[in-house]
């Protein structure tokens, strides 16, 4: 199954709170079980410097 996991926030590029946590987690166990699995998140400016992104 193609899933499109749509969040604020993920480990570890964005995290407040728990939904960072499950946002890692959950995607990674259902690839594990077959699944293919993109997560979409926005850009946050504070977190360029924690990736090595080029536009």
């Amino acid at each position: 199954m193609n899933i499109l996991w749509v969040t604020s926030e993920a480990v570890p590029y964005a995290k407040t709170g728990g939904l960072a946590d499950v946002s890692a987690a959950l995607p990674l166990a259902l690839a594990e079980r077959g699944h293919h699995v993109s997560v979409v998140m926005p850009f946050y400016p504070q977190q360029m410097g924690k990736l090595n992104l080029k536009f």
